[in-house]
């Protein structure tokens, strides 16, 4: 393969960033690693709210996907039962004559049936085509519930498909949730909240991940009062304001969140990156503690955690030192992701070289991007034409061959990505089912772990049959 020919783009980050600024590279194709439409993305921030129960206004299809995507994967999570999705079932006369009348009768039946402590009202698009007002019609719910003595909540968010794209899901979910927030008081001291989730009692992103944060707070002497929205309860966001900081669990999907919050609320926020590696849980660490005054115990808990972790760190240099890093950017690890992994490769030694960072990507994360450029991460990218052209990180018969062809222009790379990939280099394979963080110096142990593995494992032959059943 003649490898010049399939590339769209090679230069840095601020390059890339300044052809898309300048419209010289048009993203005319939603490439993301998380492309759901509206409904799907604010749903999935709300279905991190406990005891909250969802009314989409909707024909029966658009809730049975979410409900089988989000719900139905287990029977549990963290000892919480999964909750109740309801919907209102549009059908053909809703469609032309309306659906308020039903839909406030759905929001009434689903309080006397599950008595939960929040009803969120979701539009798909035939509600939005019909333009229902399903913010009325909240407001009215609430107010008989009200009248009845229940002390359920009733909000609405606009999530028509085509009202918007994956991002102001999550956005216009979260800027919802600051109706339920109650006036800044008396400020918790030493405490924050984590800001930016989005998982509820399903596996779509690492709860392991959240578990080694509120190991790092905890060291430090800080409470969290809760995960927006990750578990989180609806005490838990009322009472959000009063917390002493705000932090990130992905800076991406926090900035807009803890924007807000600083905006209506007066509430500080800590803006940091994702950590990966040494220094990067080093700097989340102390965005945490130095506005806290906790800056001491801090560098005591750094020191204390950089040295039990040090023959992991050791695997990690042998690793990356001197080695070109290829870190492809697919369903996972996304791009902000990819960028803290770039930013990691870089410390342990590694040149990092980031594969197919999209256009489309750049457009919609653009705050973020800015961000990590500000910090000094500009790293390399390259851009495929068979992703730029599909639109799609999914798994293509192009798109492996460009991969397999950019890895034999290096002569000592290594390969940091989907364990769909096989680029026939040492490779790490990350995977949102590991089953352990990667976060923090817990995750730097577990991708040791799985660097230890790829290299003992490198010189083994791939499988012919597997490629076909992926690539064709």
């Amino acid at each position: 393969m003649d490898i010049d020919s399939h590339i769209v783009f090679h230069g840095s980050l601020a390059q890339l960033l300044s052809k898309v600024e300048s419209g010289e590279m048009v993203p005319k194709l939603q490439a993301s690693h998380a492309p759901p439409c509206k409904f799907w993305t604010a749903f999935q921030v709300i279905n991190g709210i406990r005891h909250m129960a969802p009314v989409i206004h909707g024909p029966k299809g658009c809730t049975y996907s979410v409900a089988n995507r989000y719900k139905m994967a287990g029977c549990e999570y963290r000892g919480v039962p999964l909750e109740p999705t309801t919907c209102t079932a549009q059908d053909e006369a809703d469609v032309v004559y309306g659906g308020e009348g039903k839909l406030l009768e759905a929001i009434h039946e689903a309080e006397r049936r599950y008595h939960p402590e929040l009803i969120v009202v979701l539009s798909c698009c035939c509600s939005g085509i019909t333009g229902d007002d399903v913010e009325t019609v909240a407001r009215i719910a609430e107010r008989d519930l009200g009248a009845r003595g229940s002390p359920c909540r009733v909000i609405a968010i606009r999530s028509e498909g085509f009202g918007g794209d994956f991002r102001s899901g999550y956005e216009d979910a979260f800027r919802a949730l600051l109706e339920l927030m109650e006036p800044r008081r008396e400020v918790m001291p030493r405490t924050i909240n984590i800001i930016g989730a989005r998982e509820g009692p399903t596996y779509t992103e690492w709860t392991q991940d959240r578990d080694e944060l509120e190991h790092l707070v905890a060291a430090i002497g800080v409470e969290i009062n809760g995960v927006l929205c990750g578990g989180c309860t609806v005490e838990q966001i009322r009472r959000a304001p009063s917390v002493a900081l705000n932090a990130s669990w992905c800076y991406d999907w926090g900035q807009k969140f803890g924007d807000l919050m600083e905006e209506r609320f007066g509430v500080p926020y800590a803006r940091t990156g994702q950590p990966y590696g040494l220094a990067l849980t080093a700097e989340w660490i102390l965005g945490v503690a130095e506005p806290l005054g906790l800056a001491d115990r801090a560098h005591e808990v750094i020191e204390q955690e950089t040295a039990a972790v040090a023959a992991e760190v050791d695997t990690l240099r042998r690793f990356f030192e001197g080695k070109t890093a290829l870190i492809e950017i697919t369903e996972f690890p996304g791009p902000i992701r990819a960028l803290s992994l770039a930013e990691m490769a870089a410390e342990f030694g590694a040149h990092p070289v980031i594969i197919n960072l999209h256009p489309y990507t750049v457009k919609e994360r653009m705050p973020s991007i800015k961000f990590l450029l500000e910090r000094g991460q500009n790293p390399e990218v390259i851009l495929t034409q068979g992703l730029f052209s599909l639109g799609s990180f999914r798994a293509s018969s192009e798109t492996e061959r460009e991969v397999r062809a950019i890895a034999a222009q290096y002569d000592n790379a290594l390969y940091v990505g989907t364990p769909l990939r096989q680029p026939g280099i040492p490779q790490m394979n990350m995977t949102t089912q590991t089953g352990f963080p990667q976060y923090g110096y817990r995750g730097i142990r577990n991708m040791a772990r799985l660097i230890e593995s790829g290299i003992r494992h490198a010189a083994r032959p791939r499988s012919r049959l597997f490629r076909q059943v992926l690539y064709g």
